[in-house]
């Protein structure tokens, strides 16, 4: 999957694209330096309505502005485009929820986002048409859907694997004894060979439960703003959406300074990586990663 790649099938596509590219010949026209990689910032925007219509709005502002940054690739143009791409979206969905989110998003916006929320607007047509929340629940449970499918199948690979290895170390162990009772002798046992051929490492799957512990890790910070759910969710879904060990740290103290968690409480990063590495299965996080993700600008 390449960026180029949109994620997501919404029937109201063709409606924000096409104003994206509209959007983008009128700043091309006016010498204004800005280019919009179109299905970054429409995947970005898909990403954020299904995380809102998922999970409790926190009812802060920059906890969105946080999320549509991270997704542009902290591009500063990027994220702004982004989030009038979504106010769009949310501006034509039917639904409480959908006018509460965009309430929030909005909120005391100036300047830059005023401009770009009325020239966004003059360049979508059909306005009169109206989506509903299902349709980017239903993008999310897909997704999901595929991510548990791919999972499983890497785990069932994985114990094929590991069977296949331990029946040729048995077969082989059985032919070395029997030729050297027959008085045929070996250098080494032929067992060996098998391990100097190039074999896939077992998955960090099987020694991490494949369900989460019913028991909250001692770095959440549960709260009436931040419920357990609403923590493991967020968890969720700054994962999947990390490109990298360093961007997946970002996003935890990202997380941090929300509330939602406590990742200093360790008194290093070592302490950190073991914490995470045990807590999920995507990554093997070192000490470095989590310094990376402080100091990279």
């Amino acid at each position: 999957m390449t960026e180029d790649d949109l994620c997501y099938d919404f029937p109201g596509d063709e409606i924000f694209i096409r104003g994206l590219h509209s959007m983008q010949t009128h700043f091309r026209n006016n010498n204004v330096p800005v280019d919009i990689p179109i299905i970054r910032v429409m995947n970005s925007a898909h990403f954020m309505a299904a995380y809102m219509f998922s999970t409790q709005c926190s009812g802060d502002q920059v906890e969105y502005d946080v999320m549509a940054y991270s997704c542009t690739g902290r591009d500063k143009n990027l994220y702004k485009i982004t989030i009038i791409v979504l106010a769009a979206m949310l501006k034509r969905t039917k639904g409480l929820r959908a006018k509460q989110c965009h309430n929030l998003l909005l909120d005391n916006r100036y300047g830059d986002f005023e401009d770009g929320i009325s020239l966004y607007d003059r360049f979508l047509q059909s306005a009169e048409q109206h989506f509903a929340e299902e349709n980017f629940l239903i993008d999310t449970h897909v997704q999901i859907q595929k991510l548990i499918a791919a999972n499983e199948q890497l785990l069932a690979e994985n114990q094929q694997l590991k069977y296949t290895i331990t029946t040729m170390e048995a077969q082989t162990n059985i032919q070395y004894k029997q030729d050297n009772n027959q008085g045929t002798i070996y250098n080494a046992p032929v067992y060996q060979y098998y391990y100097t051929q190039p074999v896939a490492e077992p998955t960090r799957a099987e020694s991490v439960a494949d369900t989460p512990s019913a028991i909250p890790p001692d770095f959440f910070c549960i709260s009436s703003r931040f419920p357990e759910e609403d923590i493991r969710r967020r968890l969720a879904a700054e994962l999947s959406q990390s490109t990298s060990k360093v961007d997946y740290c970002r996003a935890l103290y990202r997380l941090q300074h929300m509330g939602c968690i406590d990742i200093n409480q360790y008194a290093s990063d070592a302490k950190r990586a073991i914490v995470f590495n045990e807590y999920q299965n995507r990554y093997t996080l070192s000490p470095s990663d989590f310094s990376k993700a402080r100091n990279t600008k």
